[in-house]
């Protein structure tokens, strides 16, 4: 893989996105409180969690990356990751709750409370290691889609089979780009996965 490619895919696969890439396809998924969703609010509620949990976000910590907080916009410092992962904790949360005060039930509010603690995982574990936050949000969303398949007896095996190939191509893409060292890359997919996995048997 070069460089160039580790960048693209590290750039259109970005954590921020994964909620939005996650709605779309969890609004493919046939269950009551998807299919009562109408059509034309669904593109409204995708719309307002891409602004909310990418536009957002990025805009803020392209603040802090202007006022010198922090160095770039990849966060590549470890120790500067803090705010930037708080940003995204804290813009996370609040989509969830705007979602849940919208009258949402079931898979999408679910999905972002448990991306957001996800995030506030990382928050803590980011002290310790500069865990891949690229492989927390796949891995969390493929926990998610795997939790759900379980535990609905849902087959999305063919979804489930591409979000985990798509991953290994970020994976790859960080250990190409030396962001992450393999271990770092490896417990934030295992993070990720168990995470969102273990919050559909508890709720």
């Amino acid at each position: 893989m070069m460089d160039f490619t580790a960048k693209l895919i590290s750039t259109i696969l970005h954590p921020l996105i994964v909620p939005t890439y996650g709605l779309v396809l969890l609004m493919n998924i046939n269950t009551h409180s998807i299919l009562a969703i109408p059509d034309n609010f669904r593109l409204s509620i995708i719309g307002f969690v891409f602004l909310t949990t990418f536009i957002l976000p990025s805009l803020l910590i392209a603040i802090l990356v202007k006022v010198g907080i922090v160095s770039n916009f990849q966060i590549s410092v470890q120790r500067e990751r803090v705010f930037p992962i708080l940003i995204v904790a804290i813009a996370f949360y609040i989509t969830y709750y705007l979602l849940k005060s919208a009258g949402l039930t079931g898979l999408i509010p679910l999905f972002m409370v448990g991306s957001t603690m996800l995030v506030l995982m990382a928050l803590l574990i980011n002290y310790a290691t500069k865990i891949s936050l690229h492989m927390i949000a796949w891995g969390g969303l493929i926990g998610c889609l795997i939790g759900f398949a379980i535990r609905f007896n849902y087959n999305l095996s063919l979804l489930i089979m591409a979000t985990i190939i798509i991953s290994g191509f970020v994976a790859a893409a960080r250990l190409k780009l030396n962001a992450h060292n393999p271990f770092q890359v490896y417990i934030g997919f295992l993070l990720g996965v168990a995470g969102m996995l273990g919050l559909f048997f508890i709720v």
